[in-house]
């Protein structure tokens, strides 16, 4: 019996502890509803979406290209021998690597065959001029002689006809008139072989001039040998090859150095097809060697008419200006990876997140319409004018649909719809400002788009 008692008093007990709890429970529950805080309903319809915004504008950007290529020097010479000689004396200044100028000497050739050559076409000239003088002076003669010549031709005809017309009224001697004819006959052939050596006179002065030029040709010939035994270097550069020695004999046409200039290198690079018409010349190429960590500026000087139709690529030339002593100079043979920079113009540009689907959307007085756009290209980099920081960037096609002064949803545009209401973020905050100000006292609105 006094179990059972227990037991009763034992489930009593827990009843009451229950209910205890669970009234505790109730008026905590009823204590957090009564103090809860109350949200503001509005009545002007469904809500807004709180959105960034950006105003477009055109404004000048710029296209980089990325191309590769090996470089050349755009200054350079094989130096030939051009005379089969012995090599009699190379420099100890020809030796491959070491800077040489613009008529430095590198090798002397054996010039003795070409010296004798050259003194006696001289001496055929003196000889030839001293003939030209005899020949002056046998024109002096031979024309004196030709006057007097022709003198005693006048005088042997007088007495001739005198002779005749003094027979012919019989008072003269047939014997005497014929010796005035032979005279007479006389006095002309002398006459006639004065005046053909006068008349030789020129042809023989024309030979001569003749054999004068022909010796002068022989005496420059030989001069020029002469110089072709020194062997210069045509162009400043560097010695890259140096083949030949003193005491070997060269043959006409055998190359027996190679100079090259590092003062300007020109590089062809292949570009994508789509640059021609955006890349020019005169716009800037920046080159690098990647595994060298260098870094070189250069300009695209021309362009290939052609494009290259299997691999898509079109060839520009890049060239470099390199100042003497160039601690880390551009060498030809060198491959580099090239960023060429076109000219800037217009564009519209919009960051990267703000395209969905080749479409972007536009806050319209608060409503989101949707406007199709192509994108041409991505750029990395700033554009403070736009936002203040943004990256990540595509530029828009000229028919982009976008006009200036748009205002461009920047975020969560997976989620936007056509149609729905949205607040930017300033206007936002404006009526933020609006709410807290004192009553009579204007809000300031802050700066934004």
């Amino acid at each position: 019996m006094q179990e059972k008692w227990s037991r009763a008093i034992a489930y009593s007990t827990r009843a009451a502890v229950s209910v205890a709890v669970l009234a505790l429970g109730v008026s905590i529950f009823t204590l957090l509803e009564r103090t809860r805080p109350q949200v503001p309903r509005t009545t002007n319809g469904p809500l807004e979406r709180l959105v960034e915004v950006m105003v477009a504008q055109p404004v000048a950007t710029a296209r980089l290209w990325e191309g590769f290529g090996a470089a050349e020097a755009r200054d350079m010479a094989d130096i030939a021998a051009e005379l089969p000689v012995m090599v009699v004396e190379r420099p100890d200044t020809t030796e491959p690597g070491q800077p040489v100028l613009a008529g430095q000497i590198l090798f002397r050739l054996e010039d003795h065959d070409y010296v004798q050559e050259r003194e006696i076409a001289r001496q055929n000239l003196a000889r030839l001029e001293a003939q030209r003088l005899i020949l002056d002076a046998e024109k002096r003669n031979w024309t004196d002689q030709l006057e007097l010549s022709r003198e005693e031709v006048a005088v042997a005809r007088m007495e001739f006809e005198a002779a005749s017309e003094a027979l012919a009224r019989g008072a003269g001697n047939p014997i005497e008139v014929d010796r005035r004819r032979r005279e007479h006959n006389a006095a002309l052939r002398a006459l006639r072989t004065i005046e053909e050596q006068v008349q030789k006179i020129p042809l023989r002065r024309a030979e001569l001039d003749a054999s004068t030029q022909l010796e002068a040709g022989r005496i420059a010939i030989a001069q020029r040998n002469v110089e072709r035994c020194t062997i210069r270097s045509p162009i400043d550069g560097i010695l890259q090859d140096v083949r030949v020695h003193a005491g070997e004999r060269v043959v006409a046409g055998q190359v027996v150095a190679r100079v090259v200039s590092l003062r300007r290198i020109r590089v062809p690079l292949r570009l994508p097809q789509s640059a021609l018409g955006s890349v020019r010349p005169g716009d800037r190429v920046e080159l690098s060697a990647e595994t060298l960590g260098w870094n070189w500026a250069g300009v695209i000087e021309r362009l290939a008419p052609e494009a290259e139709a299997s691999t898509r690529t079109l060839t520009v030339f890049a060239q470099v200006i390199q100042d003497e002593g160039e601690t880390r100079p551009l060498v030809p043979g060198q491959f580099v990876k090239a960023v060429v920079t076109s000219a800037s113009i217009e564009r519209f540009v919009v960051p990267r997140d703000a395209v969905s689907g080749d479409c972007v959307f536009l806050d319209l007085g608060g409503l989101v319409v949707r406007r199709p756009v192509v994108v041409d290209y991505h750029v990395r980099g700033a554009f403070p004018q736009l936002h203040p920081t943004v990256q990540e960037w595509v530029v828009l096609g000229g028919a982009c649909g976008l006009e200036a002064g748009d205002r461009v949803i920047l975020q969560n545009v997976e989620e936007l719809r056509v149609g729905e209401r949205v607040v930017s973020a300033e206007a936002a905050n404006i009526s933020a400002t609006a709410r807290s100000a004192p009553a009579g006292q204007e809000a300031q609105r802050p700066p934004g788009p």
